[in-house]
């Protein structure tokens, strides 16, 4: 049983523990001064004078690291049993309880995230034996990305990266519904193991980085596909939908999709789906001195047709109109068809050139965020 999960369950004595042991290390000590205590309302007193007022004495401060694990305040005493809870905004799925001096959300999955929350004390909030706190305290409550690791897991999960985990410990989990809980938890503290490729000679990927092209094209092949803006980065609406993805199973309907170009002659094009070519083309790279980038790159731009301008490598310019079926992937270089008299060695300004019938055949194969290798 994990750490978080042992944070959820009922409120035994022994549950009780953990959630108390959990708040030691989670509850970050504010500055030592009293909180709101001009805020005390005037004439609280008890059988021996006055009551002191209610404090804060320990907020979470900070971001939030792992958006499963409980959140605490603590009073200054034990809250009292008609003290109104805290909220939180946006809203989230959980439940306030009450331990020693603190008060506990634990939430009922997870804070999303990326997100950013407001927790609200409310001004009649009162620890026993004391009087109100007297205003409402607000504080900011940024929560941290999934890692990148957890990410993906996410997105090998969901088959967007051709790849399984293969846990160190335990059993390979297949593919599959899995609770919005369990999703999370992985998002922010994944399992170890080794991610192993499905598809032979896939664009390399750097687990554990995430800067890599693959895992960039990955992501904005999920958030195209979930009609957020396929930017590669990452952010609350983009991990609320892979977690609901991966609660509801909803992976990858096409294969995993790239583009290999080989630079030897005669150069070459093939489009892969997974372990199969499904296409393959004779192709024109770069000149010398407007070589075409060898390395992996996600494509981030597409047209039909579009003007292309710049300048050759003779310093003169070219301006090209109707330069159909175009691929962007890395600058003003782009996979797109171009009328030449032959194909299968260097002619162009940096692009890989296509005939015009075979840019016609790849340009639906592709999606932004599919992969360009040249090599």
């Amino acid at each position: 049983m994990t750490s978080a999960r042992a944070a959820r369950i009922g409120l035994g004595l022994a549950a009780l523990a953990v959630i108390a042991a959990a708040i030691l290390i989670l509850a970050t000590h504010n500055d030592g001064t009293p909180a709101d205590a001009a805020g005390t309302p005037a004439g609280a007193t008890g059988p021996t004078g006055p009551l002191p007022a209610t404090h804060l004495t320990k907020l979470p401060h900070g971001t939030v690291a792992n958006g499963t694990l409980p959140i605490a305040i603590r009073l200054s005493g034990a809250p009292a049993p008609t003290t109104p809870r805290p909220w939180l905004s946006p809203h989230v799925n959980g439940t306030w309880t009450t331990v020693h001096d603190y008060e506990v959300f634990i939430p009922a999955s997870t804070l999303i995230p990326c997100q950013t929350y407001t927790l609200t004390i409310p001004a009649d909030t009162v620890a026993t034996g004391h009087s109100r706190l007297g205003v409402h305290r607000i504080l900011t409550l940024p929560v941290a990305c999934g890692s990148i690791r957890g990410l993906q897991v996410a997105l090998s999960r969901l088959d967007y990266l051709p790849y399984h985990l293969h846990p160190d410990v335990g059993h390979v989990v297949p593919r599959g519904p899995e609770s919005r809980l369990l999703a999370a938890e992985q998002a922010f503290d994944p399992p170890r193991g080794r991610l192993i490729s499905e598809a032979h000679d896939a664009p390399p990927v750097n687990f554990g980085d995430g800067s890599d092209p693959a895992t960039i094209g990955a992501l904005e092949v999920f958030q195209a596909d979930h009609n957020i803006l396929a930017d590669g980065e990452q952010n609350s609406h983009t991990w609320e939908s892979l977690l609901a993805a991966e609660t509801d199973n909803r992976r990858d309907p096409a294969p995993y999709t790239w583009v290999s170009v080989t630079e030897s002659i005669p150069e070459t094009l093939e489009v892969h789906h997974g372990n199969h070519v499904v296409f393959t083309t004779p192709v024109n790279t770069g000149v010398p001195g407007a070589a075409t980038a060898q390395g992996v790159f996600p494509i981030f731009a597409r047209y039909v047709s579009t003007t292309m301008t710049g300048t050759n490598v003779d310093g003169s310019h070219y301006s090209d109109p109707g330069v159909p079926w175009v691929n962007y992937f890395n600058g003003g270089d782009a996979v797109h068809g171009f009328p030449r008299g032959s194909y299968g060695y260097p002619q162009s300004n940096g692009c890989v050139e296509l005939p015009i019938p075979a840019a016609a055949e790849v340009y639906p194969m592709l999606r932004i965020g599919d992969i360009v290798w040249v090599q």
